[in-house]
């Protein structure tokens, strides 16, 4: 009997031991922020300018044969901008960094680097992405000034 009683003892202790050491593993979920999500549908390479809108007396070909590049780094986060055939828009240089915040629907991405746009309003679906912004302009061969609202779609290449 005081084998019994000696053995029932060893397994509540052994028993008790074992539920407390075991502690329920929970798995860490990092929730992307909604920026993180909009910087990943933003990242690829986009071209083919199409549905151009520019001011009167402004011509579409402003946007030239517009290539635009948005990379992340390892972790999603925005990294390198590159504009090729665009140099009235993004500069002769045409290489940056560039933010984004807000939504698919509605974003806006800073543009670090570049110039004279170093801000746009981007819509982005999975296949277009849609820029819009504000400015200023001179024709070459005329002289006129203003400034004026842009827009281009680009596809996802």
């Amino acid at each position: 009997m005081r084998v019994n009683i000696k053995l029932i003892v060893i397994l509540f202790i052994a028993g008790i031991t074992g539920v407390t050491s075991c502690k329920k593993d929970i798995p860490q979920h990092n929730i992307p922020k909604e920026e993180d999500l909009v910087a990943g549908r933003i990242s690829g390479t986009w071209a083919m300018p199409s549905n151009m809108v520019t001011p009167a007396n402004v011509p579409p070909d402003v946007f030239g044969t517009m290539r635009l590049v948005f990379t992340t780094d390892e972790a999603g986060k925005p990294a390198k901008f590159m504009a090729q055939n665009s140099p009235i828009i993004f500069g002769n240089t045409g290489i940056g960094s560039w933010t984004v915040a807000g939504t698919q629907d509605s974003a806006l991405v800073n543009l670090v680097g570049v110039g004279p746009v170093d801000e746009v309003k981007v819509k982005v679906t999975t296949s277009t992405l849609t820029l819009s912004f504000f400015m200023g302009w001179e024709n070459t061969d005329t002289k006129a000034t203003g400034q004026g609202d842009f827009s281009v779609t680009l596809t996802r290449q």
